[in-house]
């Protein structure tokens, strides 16, 4: 078993095998955000996300056990708009792109390779486990079955734009954040797992297909 993996309520609907890739974008991508909150803030250029700077002093505190702790969610921390199939079907049907994007919370390098990630995780789910994909990255029907259908460079094109509407999951809800960083940080297995919890419970309320 992954040592990733945090018992979800009902244990067997879930692959841990399919978590621990689960738990290394979630990983990465806490990595980022700290590091976001850990720079030095600057004016004019690029001021920190929303997220990150709302809770600049969590995530400064956020050390490697307990950013370890908390990617160890069963589910993505990662936000895609997987439950809008009209934004996937525009971005894969069509073949629409815009510009790449200079305000999202994963430019630049290390971020298009999270993005990428992300997306190849999700179009093989698409393909061979769907009720993992809905479990663990939200992905509804109609969008898991563009993803599926979608050719590699279209998911390469799309993470290397750094699309803007990509960010981290439950990014208007601060205190979501607040609270899994807050647990993660003091190590306390039951406050995270309760916090863990009340994601999942965000996510499921949000992938009804």
């Amino acid at each position: 078993m992954s040592e990733y993996f945090v018992s979800p309520p009902k244990v067997g609907s879930w692959d841990s095998a399919l978590l621990a890739p689960v738990a290394e974008i979630n990983e990465h991508m806490l990595e980022l955000l700290k590091q976001m909150a850990v720079a030095p803030e600057v004016t004019g250029e690029r001021a920190a996300p929303r997220l990150v700077s709302t809770l600049r002093g969590q995530w400064r505190r956020l050390d490697a056990k307990a950013q370890h702790r908390l990617a160890g969610c069963p589910y993505l921390l990662l936000d895609a708009d997987f439950a809008q199939p009209e934004r996937w079907h525009r971005r894969l049907s069509d073949g629409v792109m815009d510009g790449p994007s200079r305000a999202g919370y994963f430019v630049g390098c290390h971020g298009i390779a999270l993005v990428r990630r992300m997306l190849l995780l999700a179009w093989h789910l698409a393909r061979c486990n769907r009720l993992m994909a809905q479990l663990t990255l939200g992905l509804t029907s109609p969008v898991a079955d563009a993803i599926a259908a979608a050719r590699l460079r279209d998911l390469e094109a799309i993470a290397e734009l750094a699309p803007a509407w990509i960010v981290p999951r439950w990014e208007q809800q601060p205190i979501v954040w607040q609270q899994l960083l807050s647990a993660a940080c003091r190590g306390q297995g039951i406050l995270l797992r309760q916090a863990q919890l009340r994601g999942l419970q965000l996510l499921a309320g949000g992938t009804i297909c």
